[in-house]
């Protein structure tokens, strides 16, 4: 699979609550560019930004500042699904694609100076599968070389509907890693919780899963809506039935997703940086 370059651009719609400098809008009082409005010398005590204009005109004879707002950096989490369907993968498996673009999305947050923080979600979700938000994100790094040789046993992904439980109340921005071989009850609840946050939706799927069958013979694989694992015996009639099942489960998908404001973003073989920053400039206007 290959990745060019090594981080993508994004940005928020929202204006961040964080106290630490970064690089988004933001409603903290600061040493940035945006001008906010002006106060008294009194209210705001920086004799550097004494507006001489405003301090004339005012009747009653106050001295007033300009007041700026400062860029801040808002928090980041990567959550990826670590379920037996990931295990699926001929060169590589899905959790070695969700380990490479999880380094990328971290290099792009640490060049922002963003806080980020990884959460690895299955049947349920583990305090070893779980790195706290972080500038220096030691943690994060170390969950993501382990997802990059993870193999899943039984598991399911029912920890997806709990993830809520361990974003912070603050905006946050959310990527969320998986192929979605989920029934979409559990899609829609693990939305309906994030609401009030940005959650990206990465889906990895593989051509192998669906398009570059044999054309006979008996094959395992996972149902794209349930995530259950289901051998086959191959024929014309059921290859047609298995493409024609996984086209008609990206357009659930996309509904879904869109219907939540999250529109999906699709990885089948190749993880385009570019057309990462090019989703965050189409959908989500800074």
């Amino acid at each position: 699979m290959k990745f060019i370059p090594d981080t993508f651009d994004y940005h928020i719609n929202w204006r961040s609550r964080g106290h630490h400098p970064g690089q988004h809008k933001s409603d903290q009082r600061g040493m940035g560019i945006e001008f906010a409005g002006h106060a008294t010398l009194i209210d705001y005590p920086d004799p550097r930004r004494i507006d001489i204009r405003q301090t004339i005109r005012d009747p009653m004879e106050q001295i007033h500042v300009r007041i700026f707002n400062q860029r801040s950096a808002t928090p980041v989490f990567i959550a990826s699904d670590l379920s037996a369907s990931m295990n699926f993968g001929v060169r590589e498996s899905k959790f070695k694609r969700a380990a490479k673009i999880s380094q990328i999305i971290k290099n792009s947050v640490i060049n922002k100076s963003d806080a980020i923080g990884f959460i690895g979600f299955n049947d349920n979700i583990f305090s070893s599968w779980i790195a706290p938000l972080s500038y220096r994100p030691q943690r994060t790094e170390t969950l993501i070389e382990r997802l990059d040789h993870y193999h899943a046993k039984s598991a399911s992904h029912a920890g997806i509907k709990e993830l809520y439980r361990f974003i912070p109340k603050d905006q946050t921005l959310i990527f969320l890693i998986s192929d979605f071989h989920m029934p979409n009850a559990d899609i829609e609840t693990c939305l309906g919780h994030l609401r009030k946050h940005r959650v990206i939706p990465i889906i990895l799927w593989d051509k192998n899963e669906y398009e570059n069958l044999p054309r006979f013979g008996i094959v395992s694989i996972n149902d794209p809506e349930s995530g259950e694992e289901t051998t086959l015996f191959l024929r014309k009639r059921i290859l047609k039935k298995i493409k024609s099942k996984f086209e008609q489960r990206k357009k659930d998908l996309e509904k879904i997703f869109l219907n939540y404001d999250s529109p999906p973003f699709f990885v089948e073989e190749i993880f385009d940086t570019t057309a990462m920053t090019q989703y965050f400039n189409e959908y989500f206007h800074a």
